[in-house]
């Protein structure tokens, strides 16, 4: 079931000016050189290539200013973790304890301290609306954005700070990034599941918030022009999913991931078994998120065979899906800034 898709514990700025010294220009002219004159501005840019190059200036000076902090000295320890999650994505970490789901606790441990510089320092994450979290399982519906799936890691831990006496978050990925080559296998032994209705409903039985992003693989596969416009939320699976567990539906907004990474242009990739490979940032940009938890939408007093009613299920697709892109909205419309 694909169209159910989706831990890891885990403004712009202008780059400064330089000028040439005056000394230099002094030796120049008793040489009998010309005196150096101010080179013309370098022609404007706009869209993602602009904003990979002025957020990667930023992101130059946060890590800068980290430098001397605590979270670096314990970015030290964490090349094990590094070394074996490369391993991991590779195939050649050998075997260890997993989960039911493939989750590797111990690579979790290890790259604990990166996730929490990431999720800290670098992103800045800020939470709103974590009460409205219910105690029992529920199903978290997010926006899908960037062009890297960065956003499951980092709401299941967004959740897991937030609400720590709750059980365990997991988030549901496509098949295209489950079966990837390398990303997939990474993103399974931090935590990720694979999107099909045993699988939801198990960790719904289990009591779990379970996250997924319904826009599937479209949502990370929009133009950096149409950040934040949500696709279509597939036929509804998370809704029959819902209706059959008996859980809330819970809104999930999600603003800075599209900016994180934004997408530049798709390379083909089918020997690969992708679609298509993008192409953005080589890092992960400095920018702010933000995650704006939603009143949950409540279904169990909708007939128990609501799952069968399929313009029951459309209806409350298109409310869950128009509830999310409002909350876009109104986050953007109240951002001071990107990067700050």
């Amino acid at each position: 079931m694909n169209d159910v898709t989706p831990t890891w514990n885990p403004a712009a700025a202008a780059p400064p000016s330089t000028g040439s010294s005056s000394s230099a220009g002094g030796s120049d002219q008793a040489h009998g050189s010309p005196p150096h004159t101010t080179p013309p501005p370098p022609p404007s840019r706009s869209g993602a290539g602009a904003l990979t190059s002025t957020a990667l200036a930023l992101g130059r000076s946060v890590v800068s200013r980290a430098a001397a902090s605590s979270a670096l000295e314990s970015l030290k320890h964490t090349a094990t973790g590094v070394v074996r999650a490369m391993r991991t994505a590779l195939g050649t970490a050998g075997a260890s304890h997993l989960d039911d789901y493939g989750k590797d606790p111990a690579l979790e441990r290890e790259l604990a301290p990166l996730a929490s510089f990431f999720y800290d320092r670098y992103w800045r994450v800020q939470v709103e609306g974590a009460s409205l979290l219910p105690h029992g399982p529920s199903i978290i519906v997010a926006n899908h954005s960037g062009a890297m799936p960065y956003d499951g890691p980092v709401l299941h831990a967004a959740i897991g700070r937030e609400r720590p006496e709750l059980p365990e978050a997991r988030w549901l990925i496509e098949d295209q990034l489950f079966y990837a080559p390398f990303l997939g296998t990474l993103l399974n032994r931090i935590g990720a599941v694979r999107a099909n209705p045993e699988n939801a409903l198990r960790l719904l039985g289990e009591g779990r918030p379970v996250i997924v992003f319904p826009e599937g693989l479209q949502g990370i596969s929009k133009p950096f022009s149409e950040r934040y416009r949500l696709m279509r939320f597939g036929r509804g699976g998370f809704v029959k999913l819902a209706l059959r567990a008996r859980v809330p539906i819970v809104p999930v907004a999600i603003v800075g991931a599209e900016e994180t990474s934004p997408l530049i242009a798709r390379l083909p990739a089918k020997f690969l078994g992708l679609p298509w490979f993008p192409v953005t940032s080589p890092i992960p940009l400095p920018a702010r998120w933000r995650i704006r938890i939603g009143e949950p939408l409540q279904v169990d007093e909708l007939s128990p065979d609501g799952h069968e009613d399929l313009l029951l299920v459309n209806r409350l697709n298109e409310r869950t899906r128009e509830t999310i892109q409002g909350m876009l909205e109104s986050m953007l419309k109240a951002r001071d800034g990107v990067f700050v």
